[in-house]
């Protein structure tokens, strides 16, 4: 009998948890070469990535990397509160500022939100790989028909090279 009623105080539990309305993370993507929700895959080669051979190179040529772009309400009918972003760089050069770009476009491709983060204090040395991670709350906005968009951005020629993001959102 002890056992029937443990089993069903642990099933309200869960049951209680998975219904409830506060869910740290609404969505998570990761990246993938394969397309979709996934921009500038021109970038991608044989550049022996964080995790396999593959990765985003950016230069003189590319100065945006592999990167995500996605209309809002593809994947959530709430607001989107906050992002959390990572992704493994690796810079040739320290002294160059190599950013990471949060931007939300309302669906009149109005600017609602930029925010670009320096990778370049979370890279300890050249030429070797280093996570990046950045947590940025968003502002209230609109989101029918808003994208939200995130790359490594080349302003200054550095070579870079990008490789696992992995990007979630938050609605608290």
């Amino acid at each position: 009998m002890k056992k029937i009623n443990y089993f069903i105080f642990a099933a309200a539990i869960i049951l209680i948890y998975s219904c409830s309305e506060k869910k740290e993370f609404l969505t998570t993507f990761k990246g993938s070469i394969d397309g979709g929700d996934w921009i500038n895959p021109n970038t991608i080669g044989k550049f022996y990535g964080y995790t396999g051979d593959y990765c985003s190179k950016i230069d003189t040529v590319n100065q945006y990397s592999y990167g995500f772009r996605k209309t809002i309400s593809e994947f959530s009918q709430n607001p989107i509160k906050k992002i959390k972003v990572s992704v493994w760089v690796k810079l040739e050069d320290l002294s160059k500022k190599t950013p990471l770009v949060i931007s939300v476009t309302g669906k009149d491709n109005k600017n609602i939100y930029w925010a670009g983060h320096d990778v370049n204090p979370s890279i300890k040395e050249a030429n070797k790989w280093f996570k990046f991670e950045v947590n940025d709350s968003l502002p209230d906005f609109d989101p029918n028909g808003a994208h939200i968009e995130t790359y490594v951005w080349n302003p200054n020629k550095n070579v870079a090279y990008v490789d696992d993001f992995e990007i979630s959102f938050s609605a608290e």
